[in-house]
């Protein structure tokens, strides 16, 4: 009786469009919206992986950010967890490098929403900014006695 593989060990060609196709499920959480089809169900291959995305879904500019904001966030959590959990000084350093340059990506992605009006936000009044910096600016001087 032949037994079930997993696609990471199927040697058939078929294998890595199983592969790309198991990555572009979970993408957006919009995936399986009205025009998303897999290449199957088409009746295509494609090796290219930005053409195979294309023809896969059609998202959004909306979509797609949002996304990537979305993901910016969870890898910014698990870059901040790894790193309280690091005793490594090189790893939390390479960990800590990930984790600056993950949250500019972020702000980056929230930036473009922003300007595009994809992510609207309410200017802090002056009153709140003045309160806010008084109250976490006490915290960094606790912190460095």
């Amino acid at each position: 009786m032949p037994t079930k593989r997993s696609n990471s060990t199927t040697s058939s060609g078929s294998a890595s469009m199983r592969n790309k196709a198991n990555m572009w499920e979970g993408a957006s959480s919009n995936a399986k919206s009205k025009n998303c089809r897999t290449s199957s169900q088409r009746g295509r291959k494609s090796d290219d992986s930005t053409e195979f995305a294309q023809d896969m879904c059609k998202l959004s500019d909306k979509e797609i950010i949002s996304d990537v904001l979305g993901s910016h966030k969870a890898l910014i959590k698990l870059y901040g967890t790894a790193l309280c959990e690091t005793d490594n000084e090189k790893l939390r350093s390479l960990i800590d490098t990930h984790l600056s340059e993950c949250a500019e990506d972020q702000f980056d992605a929230f930036t473009y929403m922003n300007q595009r009006g994809m992510y609207p936000t309410d200017t802090a009044p002056a009153s709140k900014l003045t309160q806010a910096k008084k109250k976490f600016g006490g915290y960094e001087a606790t912190m460095k006695r």
